[in-house]
């Protein structure tokens, strides 16, 4: 039950939808009992022609209990209706039948219908926390997660969260109000019957609960595996020229079918225990029944019961198996939404690592330059950065050159707050950067990385990715600016053509000045370019460092290369080795110091 309950604490904020599917759920049940209940006056005298049976009627019914004096009052006021006339009697009866059932019935429909849309919502709600979480969680989390994996928590995993809430939800507010009524009602009618049923109903229970309990743990570890097999698409999917290029596809297929044969075998081994909980539940209320028969058989014999009470009392009985299956089976399928849920919530719960301040400091104005003060910065126990101490004035081009694993990148990142740092500050105009909003601060940055980008939409949706308002004027505008505006317009539809999956329609060369022209529109006071140019070819390299440096005009910049030809001009040129800055200075400056720029200089031209 704890499942049951931990899951439906995401629909707990519709509480007017709950109310409503309770209520008719209750009219539904109550209903079902009363046509029910009519079966035993109607056995009992509308085709019995004896009128000895109404006398006796009140004799042997009574045993005392309110029940049993309703019942006793009931028959005798059908006994003067039958006796009146038989064929008036029976067309009351059979309206009573219809209008009751149709009644019953528009009730079960409205209760259905309340639930759809609880469930939905709940669903709804539960997603968009997911994705909100998602777009919130920093960088760095996403290093550490398979997107495949991610993509399956937000997709399969939902799916079986929904499927366990949808069964969740009527095992809670309709199966136990059904199993309390009509056993109630039982305990009213024979209180001796229904003990021989209770003593039973706990070995069920054992049972039932026994193999839910196992079933958590291996929906887990398939889900988990679901989760793998996604990965693996995506990434065969992403790679498949270096798969093909490295003639490596029989490898990935014998992965691939390795991984493959144990998410299936998991996968029947939760299937198979889900779907015992069905048969597994009507045989015990089978077995409940024909203990049942036995003992009220017996009363009946004895003359303790009329035998149309046990009829109708069986036949109560009969309607409890339902919703003890319903019940059992939705305790199955919260163990395996459960499992499910677990894995949406270590999402949900994910350490936010880079947070806004509670009281930040309005919208930041760049007006002096940005300073780091003995910064340092380390991924877990590995460290990256270490007493980084840098000014960068507003409107300086800055370069960081160095080796690979040099820290470049990082140091770039920690800029926008990408990752905070571990050691030190970084300060905007004197102010510590985690004392504006993320939001602010990054509103006064562009960045064009090496990898571009670009969505699958139109060109003028990825060009004003984010933005609103913005007209076709200004978006051309900044595509001339970017060197683009020649190639859009050959475009089937120009601006308004779909780019593809990730950009695919469109060569490097392009895809970059797409981005530059995205952080044109932006118009950025800071700007981030992160080895813009380094996967270019020779044609492609020059139209868009031309478009870079008509961006970098004017503009504080701080550029990240490994092909240092394109920062010779820099204002300033800083090098990074092992995480720590090793020089610094123009470009002459540097190369008559004969140091590792000067080096790494030499190493390019050769």
């Amino acid at each position: 039950m704890k499942a049951v309950f931990k899951i439906l604490s995401y629909v707990k904020q519709f509480k007017g939808y709950i109310l409503l599917n309770f209520l008719f759920n209750l009219g539904y049940i109550l209903l079902q009992l009363l046509t029910l209940l009519l079966v035993m006056p109607v056995l009992k005298f509308l085709f019995q022609s004896d009128d000895s049976a109404f006398s006796t009627a009140r004799d042997k019914m009574g045993s005392g209990n309110w029940f049993s004096a309703i019942y006793s009052d009931a028959v005798l006021w059908f006994k003067e209706l039958v006796a009146s006339d038989r064929f008036t009697a029976l067309f009351y009866l059979c309206i009573a039948l219809v209008v009751i059932t149709l009644v019953k019935n528009a009730c079960r429909y409205l209760a259905l219908y309340f639930i759809v849309i609880l469930r939905n919502k709940s669903i709804r709600s539960v997603r968009l926390k997911v994705f909100h979480k998602v777009v919130s969680l920093p960088v760095s989390y996403f290093t550490n997660e398979r997107k495949g994996d991610l993509m399956s928590r937000m997709s399969n995993d939902m799916k079986e969260i929904e499927w366990a809430m949808m069964v969740s939800l009527e095992a809670l507010y309709k199966d136990p109000v059904n199993i309390i009524i009509f056993l109630t009602t039982l305990i009213l009618m024979s209180w001796k019957l229904t003990l021989y049923v209770l003593l039973t109903l706990p070995i069920a229970a054992l049972l039932i609960g026994v193999i839910a309990r196992t079933l958590r743990k291996k929906s887990t570890r398939n889900q988990e595996m679901a989760g793998h097999i996604l990965s693996m698409m995506e990434e065969t999917l992403g790679g498949v020229r270096i798969i093909k290029g490295f003639v490596a596809e029989a490898f990935v297929r014998k992965r691939y079918e390795k991984d493959d044969q144990e998410y299936t075998r998991l996968n029947i081994s939760v299937s198979h225990r889900y779907d015992l909980a069905s048969p597994l539940s009507e045989t015990l209320g089978f077995l409940v029944s024909a203990v049942l028969l036995w003992f009220g058989g017996g009363m009946v014999f004895r003359g303790e019961l009329e035998p149309e009470f046990f009829i109708a009392y069986f036949g109560i009985f009969s309607q409890l198996i339902p919703p003890f299956k319903g019940f059992s089976q939705a305790l199955y399928s919260a163990q395996r939404g459960m499992a499910g849920l677990m894995r949406v919530e270590e999402i949900l719960h994910a350490p936010l690592e880079v947070n806004d301040p509670q009281h930040p400091l309005p919208v930041p104005q760049f007006k002096e330059g940005i300073e780091f003060r003995n910064v340092g910065f380390s991924y877990g126990d590995k460290s990256v950065l270490r007493g980084i101490n840098l000014n960068i004035r507003k409107g300086e081009m800055v370069a960081l050159v160095g080796a690979s694993g040099a820290g470049k990148t990082t140091l770039a990142d920690l800029v926008p707050r990408f990752y905070d740092v571990r050691e030190g500050q970084i300060l905007l105009d004197g102010h510590d950067i985690r004392s504006f909003r993320q939001e602010d601060l990054r509103s006064l940055m562009g960045l064009v990385s090496q990898e571009s980008i670009l969505f699958n939409d139109t060109v003028f949706q990825n060009i004003t990715f984010g933005m609103q308002g913005v007209g076709m004027a200004e978006v051309e505008a900044a595509a001339r600016m970017a060197n683009a505006h020649e190639f859009i317009i050959q475009l089937p539809e120009g601006y308004h053509t779909n780019i593809g999956d990730r950009g695919g329609k469109l060569s490097g060369g392009q895809k970059q000045r797409l981005s530059i022209a995205r952080a044109v529109l932006r118009n950025p006071e800071i700007l981030i370019l992160d080895e813009a140019t380094s996967a270019l070819d020779t044609e492609s390299e020059k139209l868009v460092q031309e478009a870079l440096d008509k961006l970098m005009k004017h503009r504080t910049s701080i550029v990240i290369a490994h092909r240092l030809s394109t920062v010779t001009h820099a204002d300033r040129i800083v090098v990074l080795q092992q995480g720590e800055i090793a020089e610094t200075g123009k470009h002459d400056e540097l190369m008559a110091m004969e140091g590792i720029y000067a080096k790494l200089i030499r190493l390019q031209q050769l």
